[in-house]
């Protein structure tokens, strides 16, 4: 083939690359056949771009890897009860709702609520009572030391006197902390009003429910009652999570757990984004490895900001390690298929280049392990393999 057919044979190749087209190639040789080697002179290699370049030796990461699943982090995930019992009149939020830090999740009626009242009135009337009772003897005491000072009164009624006030004012502090404790059970445990309202009719103003609040902000992830349903006290009525972080529970081989540590830093990909990693931190290890599968349980916190992430989705994670494996490497454009087996050019000490079929293994950074078919230091064609390809298929043809 003359220099000007060769160029202009490239050129087509480089077009039909650009379109999707391919040219036609005939049957190839049989296995056993062993490949022609294609000859280019030095001026149109120049030309063409075609670079050599010897099989780079190097050091990789040999990261360990493993599978898992994706779950809410329960660190930052509430089973949000009721304090008392009742029965739930309204519950606003729906599932999949994101809530705010405090928002009412539900409303819940309960008898607990006028028991309380009932007690708080109580402890009203006590105080009084006893403030009363004080005041009295403050009177009795002060009459008790004018008598005597004008010595119409013992030093014994008079001592009398001041032990009663004692009492009396000792009962007063005792029934304000009765009081006060009703307050508080009554506007912070069961979160209602300390004076009743008028009654609307509608359970979102009533003064006598009890609202069941979101601790956190959150996402709802679980109703667990309904209008309707009767909870008992600490009984679970709706599920919210924190989504901005999930926990990964991955399975990791007991032959890698020494290269496993808290702490360290892991990349995540999930089958819904294949092109995007996610990154993640070790943060606890497992105390029982799994009989079966000989596998420990390694908790991952993976951040989830974009919302991406959904519990329950599987994932692949990649741990990075201080240990590294030699490799051979060579340029992804190095590599071509042909008859669906990866093949790289190498140049003869003629000038002249042969297709070897080789083994290819992690690709990374523009660059791919060679894995067995190649050496160290063998001249590769690093650019121009593709036109290469071509005019060995070419004299295939003719």
């Amino acid at each position: 083939m003359t220099y000007s057919s060769f160029l202009a044979f490239a050129a087509l190749v480089l077009l039909a690359a650009c379109t999707g087209s391919k040219p036609e190639a005939a049957a190839a040789p049989a296995a056993a056949e062993p490949a022609k080697p294609v000859t280019v002179d030095a001026k149109t290699r120049q030309q063409l771009g075609i670079e050599v370049a010897p099989a780079e030796e190097t050091s990789l990461a040999a990261p360990v890897s493993a599978t898992g699943q994706l779950q809410l982090n329960e660190d930052r995930t509430w089973k949000v009860g009721a304090v008392i019992e009742g029965r739930i009149v309204a519950m606003p939020i729906k599932l999949g709702e994101r809530v705010a830090g405090g928002q009412v999740l539900a409303q819940m009626h309960s008898h607990m609520v006028h028991d309380a009242r009932a007690t708080l009135q109580q402890a009203r009337a006590e105080l009084d009572r006893n403030r009363v009772l004080a005041e009295q003897a403050r009177r009795v005491r002060d009459r008790t030391q004018r008598l005597l000072d004008l010595k119409a009164a013992s030093r014994e009624q008079m001592e009398a006197a001041e032990t009663q006030l004692r009492s009396a004012e000792m009962s007063v502090q005792n029934a304000e902390a009765e009081l006060k404790k009703s307050e508080i059970h009554i506007t912070e445990f069961l979160d209602v009003p300390l004076k009743v309202g008028p009654h609307t009719g509608d359970p979102a103003t009533d003064p006598d429910n009890v609202p069941i609040r979101a601790p956190a902000p959150g996402v709802v992830m679980e109703r667990l009652a309904n209008v309707g349903s009767v909870v008992s006290a600490a009984a679970p009525v709706v599920v919210i999570s924190d989504l901005s972080s999930l926990w990964l529970i991955a399975a990791v081989n007991e032959a890698d757990l020494r290269q496993i540590r808290q702490g360290q830093s892991v990349a995540i990909t999930v089958r819904a984004y294949p092109d995007r990693t996610f990154p993640g931190r070790v943060f606890q290890l497992g105390e029982h490895m799994d009989p079966q599968t000989r596998t420990l349980q390694v908790r991952v916190l993976v951040s989830n900001t974009g919302g991406l992430l959904k519990p329950d989705m599987f994932a692949n994670i990649e741990f990075s390690t201080q240990g590294s494996r030699p490799v051979i490497q060579v340029p992804e454009a190095a590599i071509q298929d042909m008859e669906g087996k990866s093949v790289v050019f190498i140049q003869h000490p003629d000038g002249t280049f042969t297709p070897v079929p080789v083994s290819v293994g992690t690709r990374s950074a523009g660059r791919v392990e060679i894995t067995g078919g190649l050496k160290a230091g063998t001249p590769v064609v690093v650019k121009g393999a593709v036109l290469l390809k071509s005019q060995l298929l070419k004299g295939e043809e003719d």
